[in-house]
């Protein structure tokens, strides 16, 4: 098959670039022709909260590209439509995960599906902030896809509650796959040689949250925890660390840390942190805590997965499609920060990081980007335009 994929991507950096960038790898190693149409500029400056948009994307993540896209640029549009369509693809992969892009997204789609299939590769519909017209512009911009490859069941229903005329069969659910962030064939290194490397305590129990820091990733209600966490374990027993570039205002959370009386415990490394070093922080940690406030799913407990560790999260979106409460981690309430000290705090009490490191490493042999591109070739092969 000839595909043509469109998104972000690199030196652009972030979840949605690296999952384009191994589905691209993927489907390449398959056998297919692939050309990618990626974006000139994501946001503008004065709109973007975090520090940077470009970072170091790791070589094995790198494809590729011919960046013509710019969300603003309506002159970007036409050209970023001719350039997929030159290279006469079967169809074209397109990644949606929030309304900023949406009328951008649509001007292009909307020339493109004239001559080929689209197919929209969604991480949400349901975005987790919110947009002025943020679901009327979602709705246009999908209704000019033919198929839809779709990360969760919640997102699933999410789009045809959004969109309930779309034939249920133009639907593939294919699981957000697993992660990889080990440079191919370096040795991965071992927990005390991480620990040593990032300075952290070689006997405390280490919680990681990993990640860019907005506000529905719910990262006041893990520091908030950390009092409970102090008490039972002692200033010297737990570190949690904070792992992420600020989107908002940093002082905020430095001055919520301060007011716990527990910030000897708080390793906070608010940066953004380049996909060659990503890998010790996971090995280095014993457990993963995402305490959402919303999602449908989460790249980052994929990645924890890729090293074999459980994740606490909330039962919030497709978190409970993935986190089996009890087995591969804990389920709490959003919001809850009690709820989360408390899961945290069993999870050490009843020594549970041996059985749930082998149930994850059991559970995410489903989770592969073989499966994703083979849903992307049962669409394309089986919808018409």
């Amino acid at each position: 098959m000839r595909l043509a994929l469109f998104g972000p991507s690199p030196p652009l950096r972030g979840g949605i670039v690296a999952a384009h960038a191994n589905l691209h790898r993927t489907l390449t190693e398959r056998g297919h022709d692939l050309h990618w149409t990626g974006f000139r500029r994501q946001y503008p400056d004065f709109l973007f909260p975090g520090s940077s948009q470009e970072g170091a994307v790791g070589a094995w993540l790198q494809c590729e590209s011919e960046r013509t896209f710019v969300p603003w640029e309506p002159w970007s549009w036409p050209r970023t439509a001719r350039n997929l369509l030159a290279f006469q693809p079967d169809a074209v992969l397109a990644r949606w995960w929030i309304p900023f892009f949406a009328v951008g997204f649509w001007a292009v789609m909307r020339q493109v599906r004239r001559r080929t299939r689209v197919i929209w590769v969604l991480d949400n519909v349901v975005p987790h902030e919110s947009y002025p017209l943020g679901m009327w512009l979602t709705r246009q911009a999908l209704r000019q896809g033919h198929g839809f490859l779709v990360q969760s069941e919640q997102v699933r229903r999410d789009l045809l509650g959004l969109l309930p005329e779309i034939d249920p069969s133009r639907v593939r659910l294919a699981h957000h796959p697993v992660y990889d962030y080990g440079a191919p064939g370096r040795p991965r290194p071992t927990s005390d040689e991480a620990r040593r490397e990032l300075g952290l305590p070689a006997d405390a129990r280490v919680l990681l949250f990993f990640g860019f820091i907005k506000p529905y990733k719910g990262l006041q209600h893990l520091i908030d925890a950390a009092p409970r966490l102090r008490e039972r374990f002692g200033p010297d027993g737990v570190r949690i660390v904070v792992v992420g570039d600020v989107y908002g205002d940093r002082q905020e959370y430095v001055d919520r840390i301060e007011a716990t009386g527990a910030g000897d415990i708080i390793v906070f490394h608010d940066r953004y942190v380049a996909d060659e070093e990503v890998e010790p922080w996971f090995v280095a940690s014993d457990l993963v805590v995402l305490p959402y406030v919303s999602a449908t799913q989460s790249g980052i407990a994929l990645l924890a997965w890729n090293y074999d560790k459980p994740v606490v999260t909330t039962n919030v979106g497709g978190l409970p499609e993935l986190i089996r409460d009890g087995e591969t981690g804990f389920l709490v309430p959003p919001g809850d920060s009690d709820a989360l000290a408390d899961a945290c705090i069993r999870f050490f009490d009843e020594d549970r990081a041996e059985d749930m490191a082998l149930a994850v490493a059991e559970a995410k042999k489903a989770y592969t980007w073989e499966a994703q591109a083979e849903a992307v070739e049962d669409l394309v092969r089986t919808i018409d335009r």
